[in-house]
């Protein structure tokens, strides 16, 4: 999977699978990147049809699309 998306957003897409969703910042702290980093790569992979975002409050909530899942399931997580 890395090699399809780069290393750090495989990442970021695993942190966000292995929690069934996550917050941007739980995205930072666990993943140690900043906060314009973890968007620039959810962004991105929300783009790709991976990754769906919805705010609330003060926090964005990240959770995988059935693509993403599959893209990780697949790749045997």
């Amino acid at each position: 999977m890395a090699r399809l998306l780069g290393r750090t957003r495989a990442a970021v897409l695993e942190e966000i699978a292995a929690s069934d969703g996550t917050t941007g910042g739980d995205i930072v702290r666990r993943l140690g990147m900043s906060a314009a980093s973890a968007s620039e790569h959810t962004t991105v992979l929300r783009k790709a049809g991976l990754v769906v975002s919805r705010r609330e409050a003060n926090m964005v909530w990240h959770t995988l699309t059935p693509i993403g899942r599959a893209l990780v399931v697949g790749h045997g997580h």
